[in-house]
């Protein structure tokens, strides 16, 4: 047989040119991809910053309006008169205890306190910014008066000295009066509260006689015992090294709620209008003309708050040096990379109207 000769086919490799095509087709694709996953990192880091500065505003203004609806609450007492609320501490006007001012105001961090013109202002507040204090009783209390007090200057029987110490300051208040003192010794066997007069721990009490001999109410809890505080609300540079908003009970230590609060700016909704005794037609900062006295103060029935709230990494492509109103007050930022948002929120006094 005569052989059946076949062409034999040799595959060959890429030549340089289709090589060079092909990496540059996949250089492009690559840059593309890259493009792609660089530009959604940086979308995905802008709305978590955005989200958390959201969440930290959204947290700093629930702790102001919380507090801001319990101002001036001393349980069911209707009227803050010196003949209603009864202070028997030493020094009873001093700025931590002065139940006749359940709230107070400083304008840009400089002055006095408005309208009692105590100086102290708080450690450490960021220059240009707003700080407020509002005066309460613990309206979660659940110690109550259960037994009719002999006379004024007798212990305080209670239900429960739970949540109670030494050294605790607190106000006895029924629906006509309240009383504020400090707990001079808690029995704990017979479940009475001591009040007698001395200065150790301070402030001490001046006298142990209260304004009356207090008795329990008919519905058994409206005679209750509350921790007083005077709460204190300013910005200053927390932990972080960013600015925060921070809270002072007392004469305590400051403790940081949030991180990334740049600025408070508070306004005073006051009444003018013996029509409508309730509503506020007027909103003046602390210390103006028509907000200086403890009478006009008495004329206040809303707060409007201000926050300016600003991401807490500076790592955003954009500079920020824009103009932002605060509540009526201007801030410019100071051209770095911080993405910031301003919110403001209207609290009706619910105990002061």
């Amino acid at each position: 047989m005569i052989p059946v000769l076949r062409k034999i086919n040799k595959t060959g490799g890429f030549s340089l040119v289709e090589l060079m095509v092909a990496l540059t087709i996949g250089l492009i694709i690559l840059a593309a991809v890259s493009s792609i996953f660089v530009t959604s990192r940086q979308t995905y880091n802008t709305q978590d910053s955005l989200s958390r500065l959201q969440e930290n505003a959204r947290f700093a203004m629930h702790f102001l309006i919380k507090d801001l609806r319990l101002t001036g609450y001393y349980g069911c007492v209707s009227d803050i008169t010196p003949d209603s609320i009864n202070n028997t501490l030493n020094n009873s006007t001093s700025f931590f205890f002065n139940a006749q001012l359940p709230l107070e105001g400083l304008e840009n961090a400089t002055g006095n306190w408005s309208p009692s013109g105590t100086t102290t202002l708080p450690s450490g507040i960021v220059s240009g910014t707003d700080a407020l204090v509002i005066r309460m009783a613990d309206a979660d209390s659940q110690n109550y008066i259960d037994q009719e007090m002999p006379n004024e200057s007798a212990e305080l029987k209670v239900n429960t000295v739970a949540g109670l110490s030494p050294g605790d300051i607190v106000m006895v208040s029924d629906c006509a009066n309240a009383d504020i003192m400090q707990i001079s010794a808690v029995q704990t066997s017979s479940v009475h509260l001591q009040h007698n007069a001395g200065s150790s721990p301070a402030p001490g009490n001046a006298t142990q006689k209260l304004s009356k001999a207090y008795s329990p109410s008919t519905s058994g809890n409206g005679t209750r015992v509350m921790k007083f505080t005077t709460r204190q609300y300013f910005i200053k540079i927390g932990a972080s090294g960013n600015p925060a908003l921070f809270r002072q009970d007392n004469a305590s230590n400051p403790v940081e709620l949030v991180d990334g609060i740049e600025d408070l700016q508070v306004l005073y909704g006051k009444n003018t209008d013996s029509l409508s005794p309730k509503k506020p037609n007027i909103y003046l900062k602390a210390g103006a003309a028509g907000l200086q006295t403890q009478a006009d103060w008495s004329a206040v029935v809303s707060v409007r708050i201000g926050l300016l709230a600003r991401t807490v990494s500076d790592k955003q492509s954009d500079i920020d040096n824009g103009t932002y109103d605060v509540n009526g007050a201007s801030f410019t930022a100071p051209g770095d990379h911080n993405k910031r948002r301003t919110f403001q929120a209207t609290v009706m006094l619910r105990n002061l109207q």
